[in-house]
C-alpha cells in the first residue's frame, strides 16, 4: 500500500500532468508573434487591398449612375400619379434643371406648368456632380394632366455619367415612365 501511494504520489495528479505537457508548447519568452510574421500579414492585406480598389472603383460610379436614373423614373411617376389621383386638386410635372455650370436638379412642382407652379410645393431632387442631364422634352419638363395622367408631350430623358456610359428614361402617349 505504501508503494502503491508513492507511486501516485510521483505521477502527479491528472491535472498538472496535462499542464507540464503543454508547458512544451508555451515556454517563457517565446509566446507571441515574431516581427518576420507581422510583417507577412500587413504585406499580403496591402496586396489584397490594392487588388479590391479598382473593383470598388468600377462599382461606385455604375451603382451612383443607376441610383440618379431610379430617383428621376420615381419622380416622374410620382407626378404623375399625384395628376391622376388629383392630389391637391391640381395637376403635377417635373421640371429638369440642366445647369451647364453647375449641379443639374430636378424638381416634382404643382401646377399647369413650371412657369405657373406654386413653388410652395416644390421637391427639389439634387443629381451627383459627376451626371449631367438632357431631355428631348419641350422646355426640360413633363407635366401631367389633372385626372387623367396624360403627359402634354413624349420623349426622353437621359443621364450620363462622365465616365461610366448613359441611361435613358422614356415617357409614352400614355404617361408611362419606364427605363430603356
Amino acid at each position: 500500500m505504501q508503494k502503491l501511494k508513492s507511486q501516485i504520489k510521483n505521477q502527479g495528479s491528472p491535472k498538472t500532468s496535462k499542464f507540464k505537457s503543454l508547458g512544451r508548447f508555451f515556454r517563457r519568452g517565446q509566446s507571441g508573434f515574431t516581427l518576420v510574421e507581422l510583417l507577412l500579414v500587413i504585406a499580403i492585406m496591402l496586396a489584397l487591398a490594392v487588388a479590391a480598389a479598382p473593383l470598388y472603383g468600377n462599382i461606385h460610379p455604375s451603382t451612383q449612375l443607376n441610383d440618379n436614373i431610379a430617383q428621376i423614373i420615381q419622380t416622374t411617376r410620382i407626378a404623375r400619379e399625384r395628376s391622376f389621383s388629383r392630389f391637391n386638386n391640381s395637376s403635377h410635372g417635373v421640371y429638369f434643371e440642366i445647369n451647364p455650370s453647375g449641379d443639374d436638379k430636378l424638381i416634382l412642382y404643382q401646377g399647369n406648368s413650371y412657369a405657373l407652379r406654386d413653388a410652395g410645393y416644390d421637391r427639389e431632387v439634387p443629381l451627383s456632380s459627376s451626371l449631367s442631364l438632357s431631355t428631348t422634352l419641350p422646355g426640360n419638363e413633363i407635366h401631367f394632366s389633372k385626372g387623367f395622367g396624360i403627359p402634354n408631350a413624349t420623349g426622353t430623358v437621359t443621364l450620363t455619367h462622365e465616365t461610366r456610359g448613359a441611361r435613358i428614361m422614356g415617357i409614352n402617349d400614355f404617361g408611362m415612365v419606364e427605363e430603356r
